[in-house]
């Protein structure tokens, strides 16, 4: 069972980074997101342990409601199993953008109760007002001691930025 999930939670991450541009995105804007695995807490990050993959939104023909909420996705095999994930305390990052790399929008700290198949998910939650907050599942390859990091993030519509004009700053939502 393990293994069937995995192969499908792998085939999904090839279809969807594989798709060519749509002409019509679920969202307004592209985007791609640096993540990150971390020793220490979300309070106090340490040491980079190893790159993720970048958050994206999947391309392709948009199905279903319209009004959908997008979701920020990306898969990534680490070469540690579970166990050494939780023997020390990490993290999984997820910064702005390459270009603001130092800016994080959301964290989560590796920890929880393991379900009967061996997965974890741990929350993620906003950073720095980004509103983003979500999920990473972790699911264990015990044949090759590995395993898929697994990162879905939304927007809460929380996160608010100062918009100037000439009469007035403007606060909108995102």
């Amino acid at each position: 069972m393990q293994l069937r999930l995995l192969v499908a939670i792998a085939a999904f991450a090839a279809l969807t980074l594989a798709s060519p541009a749509p002409a019509v995105l679920a969202q307004s804007s592209p985007t791609s997101r640096p993540a990150e695995l971390r020793t220490g807490t979300c309070a106090a990050p340490g040491d980079l342990v190893m790159a993720l993959a970048n958050l994206v939104v999947s391309y392709g023909d948009p199905q279903g409601q319209t009004t959908a909420t997008p979701v920020e996705e990306s898969g990534t095999i680490v070469p540690y199993t579970i166990a050494d994930l939780l023997a020390v305390n990490h993290i999984v990052t997820v910064l702005e953008s390459a270009e603001a790399a130092e800016t994080m929008v959301a964290c989560g700290e590796i920890g929880g109760t393991r379900n009967p198949d061996g997965t974890l998910a741990s929350g993620m939650r906003s950073v720095n007002g980004s509103g983003l907050s979500g999920i990473v599942y972790f699911t264990p390859n015990l044949d090759f001691e590995n395993t898929l990091v697994t990162i879905l993030l939304v927007n809460d519509g929380s996160a608010v930025e100062s918009v100037e004009t000439e009469a007035a700053p403007i606060i909108t939502a995102h």
